[in-house]
């Protein structure tokens, strides 16, 4: 049901949020396919007549007062059309937070800070802990477990790179911590690991891409919440970074720590769910 309750919330978001589009392009004048609807047409506040360039606070307000019902808006239609969506989307959304209550998990998921009842909801609908003995399996099917590598290295810059076996890898690259193309060549060095690569056009991802966009998207609430253990830990996992792998990119080491720090989350909300359904557990091996 959990699963059923974050996709219909995300299609009824993603619909409001493109009617409330097509309805701020009217409001703006950028749309005129729908003629001169703004002649005459009021907000319980503020006349529009004539204004063509309305800022996007007013047009938020606007928006907001179509959703409560308070106006049809400039096009009735598309202004009902807006309302059924938010209506729905916060039905919803009210839905989800009722099946919430109810999960293993949340009594734990609710006092981390930096996840919502949103973000909670979409990652329980993909995840199932009784298909998953260890932590690492929570990490596959999310997309966060390695891969073989070849270890590439730059003499002249000094960057390290790592590739999937197989790749072809022409070596030339822009300079670490530049913008220009580096005169010198990504050479192989070595194997390794590296992070799954996204799969290439007509190919299927051998994880759930859209639990991997989820994991992300908590991650990067993680960052913004200052006190949160997990924010520590990135920052953490960043400096270690920046200190032993000075070859590494500044964009490779923030993902490096970012996906270092989803892991240790989903080792946790393994484990959690684990006990709270009785089944057997292991120790989390998140540093791995």
């Amino acid at each position: 049901m959990i699963r059923f309750l974050a996709d219909t919330y995300e299609q009824s978001q993603r619909l409001r949020i493109e009617t409330g589009e097509r309805i701020r392009a009217v409001l703006q004048g950028r749309d005129r396919a729908w003629g001169n609807v703004l002649d005459g047409f009021t907000h319980p506040h503020k006349a529009l007549k004539g204004d063509t360039s309305l800022p996007c606070d007013r047009c938020k307000s606007i928006l907001e007062d179509i959703g409560k019902g308070k106006s049809v808006g400039p096009v009735p239609i598309l202004g009902s059309t807006y309302q059924r969506h938010w209506t729905g989307e916060r039905e919803c959304f009210a839905a989800m937070n009722g099946a919430l209550i109810g999960h293993p998990a949340w009594p734990w998921l609710k006092e981390v800070k930096g996840i919502g009842a949103t973000l909670a909801c979409k990652l329980l609908a993909r995840l199932d802990v009784h298909k998953a003995d260890t932590p690492s399996a929570f990490w596959a099917y999310c997309g966060l477990a390695t891969i073989l590598a070849t270890l590439y290295h730059c003499e002249v810059c000094g960057m390290d790179r790592a590739f999937p076996v197989g790749y072809k890898v022409t070596g030339k690259h822009t300079k670490l911590k530049g913008s220009r193309v580096c005169k010198g060549l990504l050479v192989a060095a070595g194997e390794g690991r590296c992070a799954q690569p996204k799969p290439g056009r007509g190919q299927k991802a051998p994880y759930d891409q859209y639990a991997k966009k989820i994991c992300y998207l908590i991650a990067m609430q993680f960052i913004k919440a200052r006190g949160c253990p997990y924010e520590g830990h990135y920052r953490s996992q960043r400096a270690k970074a920046e200190r032993e792998r000075p070859g590494w990119s500044a964009g490779r080491i923030h993902l490096t720590a970012l996906r270092k720090t989803e892991k240790l989350f989903l080792s946790h909300l393994w484990l959690v769910w684990r006990e709270a359904e009785g089944l057997p557990v292991t120790v989390p091996y998140a540093q791995a």
